[in-house]
């Protein structure tokens, strides 16, 4: 009288389902029914149960937030609540445990874990979509049939990961979903690795029902644009994704993308690998940029939103051999995917707009006139722009190098200053032969140089450090020896401009504490 059924099943095949545990056990036995869930396909065959008989003090076990929905089925049966039972049902020969798993994909939803064998019936997790009989799942391919169902039917990954958690706390020799196949203990750990990794919550994607075939293939368009754009700082190599996207998916001829949110228009095409040139945009393209609407034709235009201030600052094109016009779900999926790049294309312009003001900083004189390095003055701007491109990255990637010549009142003491002023010079040519094409240097004071190092990490920036101080050393000339120590510090996220300049300065201190010549990361 202590037998349990779990999640009975559904009034569709109740008849066959009173017929099997009639041949095993008899349903008058029956005294525990575990409810995992509220959905029909397991509660649907309880009133043909009641109906046959059950054992006098059967009970329906479940959770408080699923009996406050079952009672509305009329059930004369009463509750057993495992919340009020510590989780736990104690059983002549055995334990069950119940994990709460809620939202998958009810509120009140758990699984039922039996300690003797160690079976866990998962109900809907780890539940699949199968297209054959066979009892067990042979290989880790039976992960392709979880997906499908999981990616429709669980609200997102997040509470997907915190029942996977709680799942890894038991010692699980083999899994029983509601459907689909029992996982054997050899395919239960990489199945949950994968599982706890999927994107879930699709019918997100678009306000009407386009077809699970289509969410499916739009998440997974999504997941790689998510992939691309999270491991690639290089812009080119993401919109050279999308432009591929585009045109395998929506048969784009082009694919092209406007910024005009640092007081420049720039234009980043294909023509160009996406280098982005300062160009004046086409009337359609202004129109957009300026909050306009245009019909699409041959060519539909997006507008792009700043993440900061909110409004327009750019625009995306797709370009069509004849005119083309996006279903709504489409439409929907490309306006989510255009989001997502949008951030890369921010720090982009931010960094060529930077490139630009370089180009025309030499122009306005805003070198060090002795070293032709840029100037203490330009400083300000050139932090501001690189530190906002980095802000819109996923891993700080900006470095500042302190530099400073070591001994140099030594030098200009006993050789002059006319002396000393050419050993700066040699030093600024040390370092403009040891830094990247977009890094940049300054004259930042006396003996002293700043090295901004963009999209530079740790590794990176003490390779250019190690560069510049070997390139000083291996320098000839008739002058005094000169060597330099210098400091490395590594933006942190948020970090200000100033504590940035602090830090690496300390590092250089740090250097000339630690014997001189030499470089020291902060």
């Amino acid at each position: 009288d202590q037998s349990v059924l779990i999640d009975p099943g559904s009034a569709l095949i109740a008849d066959e389902i009173i017929r099997k545990v009639d041949t095993v056990i008899g349903l008058h036995n029956v005294r525990w029914l575990v409810c995992s869930h509220v959905d029909p396909d397991i509660l649907g065959a309880l009133p043909a149960m009641v109906a046959h008989g059950l054992h006098p003090e059967a009970r329906i076990v479940t959770h408080w937030r699923d009996e406050a929905l079952i009672v509305h089925s009329g059930t004369p049966l009463k509750f057993w609540r495992i919340e009020e039972n510590d989780w736990h049902l104690a059983l002549e020969d055995r334990t069950l445990s119940f994990v709460f798993m809620p939202y998958l994909h009810f509120a009140g939803a758990f699984g039922t874990f039996d300690e003797e064998s160690g079976t866990l019936f998962s109900s809907v997790l780890f539940g699949g979509f199968t297209f054959d009989h066979s009892l067990f799942a042979e290989s880790v391919a039976y992960f392709d049939a979880i997906r499908v169902f999981h990616e429709h039917y669980m609200p997102n990954r997040e509470i997907l990961e915190h029942a996977i958690v709680e799942l890894r706390r038991l010692a699980i020799r083999q899994i029983a979903p509601q459907h689909g196949q029992i996982i054997p203990e050899g395919l239960i750990a990489p199945i949950m690795n994968l599982l706890e990794k999927l994107e879930c919550g699709i019918y997100l994607l678009a306000r009407q029902n386009p077809g699970l075939a289509f969410l499916l293939a739009a998440n997974q368009t999504i997941q790689g644009v998510v992939d691309t754009v999270v491991k690639e700082r290089d812009f080119s190599v993401v919109a050279t994704y999308m432009a591929n996207l585009a045109s395998q998916t929506l048969g784009a001829a082009y694919l092209e993308f406007w910024s005009s949110g640092e007081g420049v228009v720039l234009q980043f095409d294909q023509s160009d690998q996406f280098a982005g040139q300062v160009a004046e945009p086409p009337d359609d393209v202004a129109r957009v940029m300026a909050g306009q609407e245009v019909s699409p034709g041959l060519r539909l235009i997006l507008a792009l939103t700043s993440s900061v201030t909110n409004e327009i600052d750019g625009a995306v094109v797709l370009g069509f051999g004849e005119a083309t016009k996006l279903d709504e779900a489409t439409y929907a999926v490309l306006v989510q995917v255009i989001g997502i790049v949008e951030v890369g294309l921010e720090r982009e312009a931010l960094l060529r707009a930077s490139n630009l003001d370089r180009i025309a900083w030499m122009t306005r004189a805003v070198r060090d006139p002795l070293t032709d390095l840029y100037n203490r003055a330009s400083l300000a701007d050139s932090l501001r722009r690189l530190m906002a491109a980095d802000s819109l990255g996923e891993v700080a990637q900006l470095a500042a190098l302190m530099v400073d010549i070591d001994f140099f009142k030594g030098v200009n003491d006993t050789h002059g200053h006319r002396v000393g002023d050419r050993v700066l010079a040699r030093v600024a040519r040390a370092i403009t032969s040891g830094i990247r094409s977009d890094d940049m240097a300054f004259r930042y004071g006396g003996e002293e140089f700043l090295v901004l190092l963009p999209r530079a990490n740790a590794a990176a920036a003490l390779v250019v450090a190690e560069r510049i101080r070997t390139n000083l050393e291996a320098s000839t000339g008739s002058g005094p020896v000169v060597q330099v120590s210098i400091g490395v510090a590594i933006r942190n996220a948020k970090e200000g401009d100033g504590s940035l300049v602090d830090r690496a300065d300390k590092a250089l201190y740090r250097a000339k504490a630690n014997g001189r010549n030499r470089v020291v990361l902060g």
